[in-house]
Formats: C-alpha cells, sequence, structure tokens
C-alpha cells in the first residue's frame, strides 16, 4: 500500500490511535508494581493483558490473508483492512515486548517472539518496497505489461525480429526460416499490456518497421548476429548473458552492427534495437516484480507459522499459570 500526501490523511487516525494506545500501555506497564524478585513477567496481571490484546491483534492481522482470498466476504473495504494491518501491527510490537518483560524466557517463548519480530520486519521491508518500486517501475518500465505475460511477450519480440532479419538477409549467415512450431507460437501479431501510455496524442506503440521487398546483399553481420547474440537476449532476457542486457554496451554492439552491414537495413537494424530495448525493460520489470513481491515468501509462511506456535504458547501458559 502507497502512503503518500494523497492519502495521508486516511491513515492519520489509525497512526494516532496506535500512538495513544502504545504511550498508554507504556505509561501503566513502567508505572505498575513489579514484583521485588522476578521483576515483570509474562503471567503478571498487566503483562497478561498485554499478551492478550498483542495475539488478538496477531490473530487479527492473518485474517487478511482469507480476506484477500475469499472475495466473497463483504467485511469491510479492503483499503480499511490494510491501514488496520498495517497500524494494528507495528502497535502490537510493544504490547508484546510489554508482556514479555524485556526477556526471552523459555524456548517457546522465545521462539514465538522472534517469529513475531521477524514477521514485522518482513512486513515493515514489503512496506518500504511498496513506497518506491510501483514508481519506479511507472518512469523506469513504459513498456511495462502483465508479469505473467512476460514470456510470450518475449517470444512475440523474438519472432518479429526473426522475421525482419530473414526477409533482409536470406539464406546470409546460415539464416533458415523458422519452423511451423515456432511460427504458431508467434502467429498472435499484438501484445497484452497492463496500462497505455499517452504521449502527446498517440497512446500506445504505432511504429511500424517494413522488410525490405527482397533480401539484401552485405548483410550476413545482421545474420550472425541475430543468431548468436540477439535472439538468444529476446527469447531468455538477462538469463542468456548476453552483452545486450546491459544498455551501453548493446549500445556499442549496434553501433557496430550499423556500420558492417548495407545502410539500406538500417531501420531493420534499428527496429530490433528497440524491441531488446523494450527487453531490457521486462527484464527491469521482472527484477523490481521480484523485490516488491519476495517478502511475502518470508512474511506468509511465518505468520502462519507464528499464529500456530502463539496458540502453543498461550495453552501451555495457562495451563501451567
Amino acid at each position: 500500500m502507497l502512503i503518500d500526501r494523497s492519502n495521508l490523511h486516511q491513515h492519520l487516525p489509525w497512526i494516532v490511535a496506535s500512538l495513544v494506545v502504545a504511550v498508554v500501555a507504556s505509561v501503566v506497564y513502567f508505572a505498575s508494581a513489579a514484583d521485588a524478585v522476578t521483576g515483570r513477567v509474562g503471567s503478571s496481571a498487566v503483562c497478561f493483558v498485554f499478551g492478550v490484546l498483542g495475539g488478538i491483534i496477531c490473530l487479527f492481522e492473518f485474517l487478511l490473508w482469507p480476506r484477500k482470498k475469499l472475495r466473497a466476504w463483504r467485511v469491510g473495504r479492503t483499503q480499511i483492512w490494510m491501514r488496520a494491518h498495517i497500524w494494528l501491527g507495528l502497535l502490537a510490537v510493544p504490547l508484546l515486548v510489554y508482556h514479555s518483560g524485556f526477556r526471552w524466557g523459555g524456548s517457546l517463548a522465545a521462539a514465538v517472539m522472534v517469529l513475531f519480530l521477524v514477521v514485522v520486519a518482513s512486513g515493515v521491508w514489503g512496506l518500504v518496497m511498496q513506497q518506491f518500486i510501483p514508481t519506479r517501475m511507472f518512469e523506469d518500465v513504459p513498456a511495462e505489461t502483465i508479469c505473467s505475460q512476460i514470456p510470450r511477450i518475449a517470444g512475440l519480440m523474438a519472432g518479429e525480429a526473426e522475421r525482419l532479419v530473414l526477409a533482409t538477409c536470406g539464406g546470409e549467415g546460415g539464416m533458415t526460416a523458422t519452423t511451423a512450431e515456432e511460427v504458431a507460437d508467434v502467429g498472435v501479431t499484438h501484445m497484452v499490456v497492463g496500462m497505455v501510455r499517452q504521449a502527446g496524442g498517440v497512446q500506445g506503440v504505432v511504429l511500424e518497421t517494413l522488410a525490405p521487398p527482397q533480401p539484401l546483399a552485405h548483410t550476413e553481420p545482421l545474420a550472425v548476429a541475430f543468431r548468436d547474440t540477439i535472439r538468444p537476449y529476446l527469447t531468455d532476457g538477462a538469463r542468456s548473458g548476453s552483452p545486450l542486457r546491459s544498455g551501453p554496451r548493446a549500445g556499442e554492439v549496434f553501433r557496430t552492427l550499423r556500420e558492417r552491414v548495407n545502410p539500406e537495413a538500417h531501420p531493420v537494424v534499428e527496429r530490433i534495437e528497440e524491441l531488446c530495448t523494450q527487453r531490457r525493460q521486462l527484464d527491469l520489470q521482472e527484477r523490481l516484480h521480484f523485490w516488491l513481491h519476495n517478502w511475502l515468501l518470508v512474511h506468509l509462511p511465518l505468520s502462519a507459522a507464528l499464529i500456530v506456535l502463539m496458540l502453543v504458547h498461550a495453552f501451555v501458559a495457562v495451563y501451567y499459570w
């Protein structure tokens, strides 16, 4: 969830309420009488209340996951749940630290506290990522698309480039026509994009490069570069290890290529360079998408483990109280 000036007023009540509760809890905790021998521990009345409140918040926090998955639930708006998830989750930190009496306790209590702190830290990390990555993606990835569609779009770009090279080079450099399966795979001529960017009065991509009516002489370097460097990069992106994954190095590759081929083939080379630029944007989108969502690989499973251990801890604590 992005927190900025446009929606800060919606978060403000949660921030104020959480701060007030945290301050009151701090005053109550430090003002409460401590046992002269053992000090403040989770079994004291005040610390027990803090533990119950913190545990209820943790259970509520975990409910956000089924709330998102079960869209038939109509219990409040998702945005309200998200705001509550953020600020109540942070409020749970002082409550459960006071519940522990600033001690790790036994092995079970220590495991619960470590899990809790890791879950909170991963959630804070995810929140920080959400403040910066979507903005960078919007600014640096104008070719942004649905992330699951990237392999499909990479195939379309590779198919377009291959058709241009075949039409330009013919059989030079060992180029052969695509197999029937490859043609079928790239036969769709449109791409699914996540958003349409507008520049002036034009939306989307309207550029079209026409292949020459017949193969050109002195274009073998283009065919060789496509076979050895360009096609692997368009298909596999940064995983190919191609020098084209770097913008400056790609610029050098295509500059050299234009110097070595027939000038009539330059429009084709420029179009292929544009396709490689778009592929680098998709590589960047994949990386940003990973950083935007990788925290969930820690946050969700450890949250489930935390709830289980917390319930076990509560049962054991009450049983032996």
